[in-house]
């Protein structure tokens, strides 16, 4: 991702709690008929952020209600269901001293 204005990049302690809650609407796709016609689904292609406690780090580096979060460690986030982000933020947070969150 190019390092364009609207885009930012956020480093937080992976040792404490990070304070935000993301929602997505992906679902893994059952078949490849689903993946097809994906992009007429409505479906958002990145987890968004849909609740922070302001006491929060992340709440005091910017991020807020609504913000879009691109890539997790610079790994992307795209089309990823609940259940993977969940794997991935606890994976970042057991071999990581930090979370570099790119947001939009």
């Amino acid at each position: 991702i190019p390092n364009l204005p609207d885009y930012k990049i956020i480093k937080l302690s992976s040792r404490n709690s990070i304070g935000i809650h993301l929602k997505t609407t992906y679902t893994t796709p059952k078949s490849l008929f689903l993946i097809f016609f994906l992009e007429d689904t409505g479906v958002q292609q990145y987890p968004i952020v849909s609740k922070i406690e302001e006491n929060s780090e992340a709440y005091d580096q910017g991020l807020r209600i609504g913000h879009k979060v691109i890539k997790l460690n610079g790994h992307t986030l795209e089309y990823k269901d609940i259940k993977t982000l969940l794997s991935d933020f606890t994976y970042e947070r057991k071999t990581s001293d930090f979370i570099t969150l790119t947001i939009l």
